[in-house]
């Protein structure tokens, strides 16, 4: 069996159309039909991407004479959604972050409509409403438009990793919500997301920086323990990742 008969085979066994197999590829849709023509061979980076979307070796996608891999055991229904669901992350997991970035960006709404309300009904005399929203509104909006341009990256960077994305890269929502805060979205034992500790920081700093005393503890535990734990999944899955790559060569 050739390349192209193979590649063919598993793209139909996968359910993807040409044009879909290219987008995950990043290639035309016209390359997808050469190599299934065996008209081409697509390049070393390629042929990685195409051996982990669909769970086989290159061996087998380059050798001819290299048979079939075994059809595997029927697996259970849990067993079965939990693939669908790693498949599912690794060719489309960006799209979580362009849910965190939509999220960003309904808190900066809020918090825009809020301050603006608050400017509307607390106009009353001997009340200092500017140092109020400097000390309250200022650092909320930091920390949602940061938190927004920040989850927008991570989303068009992951994009990038299609097909390729591993669980660790998890690791870079959490430090993200961590560091510039979810407004509790994420809710712990220790308590809510807040405006994360970048955030918190901030608005430390515009207290300290007009004379003010700083509102209780600075650091939200709970963001301080995200980002903690986001720093770990990256860092523990990165090594094992390396680990794994090492024991190949060898």
């Amino acid at each position: 069996m050739t390349f192209g008969e193979k590649l063919q085979k598993l793209r139909a066994r996968a359910g993807l159309s040409q044009d879909q197999l290219a987008e995950l590829l990043d290639v035309s849709r016209q390359a997808v039909s050469k190599w299934e023509r065996n008209e081409a061979m697509p390049e070393a980076e390629k042929l990685v991407r195409i051996s982990r979307q669909f769970g086989v070796s290159t061996d087998y996608l380059l050798l001819e004479e290299r048979e079939e891999p075994e059809t595997p055991k029927a697996q259970t229904p849990a067993a079965d959604l939990w693939a669908r669901v790693k498949q599912w992350y690794r060719n489309r997991g960006y799209l979580l972050a362009w849910a965190l970035a939509a999220w960003g960006g309904v808190r900066l709404a809020d918090t825009g409509f809020r301050m603006v309300r608050f400017y509307q009904t607390c106009q009353y005399p001997g009340f200092n409403w500017k140092r109020f929203m400097l000390d309250i509104y200022i650092p909320e909006m930091i920390s949602a438009v940061l938190f927004t341009l920040a989850a927008s990256v991570l989303a068009l960077w992951g994009r990038r990793l299609t097909g390729r994305l591993r669980g660790y890269h998890l690791g870079w929502l959490l430090l993200l919500t961590g560091l510039l805060g979810a407004g509790g979205l994420v809710v712990l034992p220790a308590g809510m997301t807040t405006d994360g500790v970048i955030g918190s920081l901030a608005s430390w700093m515009l207290y300290d920086w007009h004379g003010g005393a700083p509102r209780g503890n600075w650091v939200s535990s709970t963001d301080l323990l995200v980002a903690v734990l986001g720093l770990m999944i990256l860092l523990l899955g990165r090594r094992r990742e390396r680990k794994r790559a090492f024991t190949k060569i060898e």
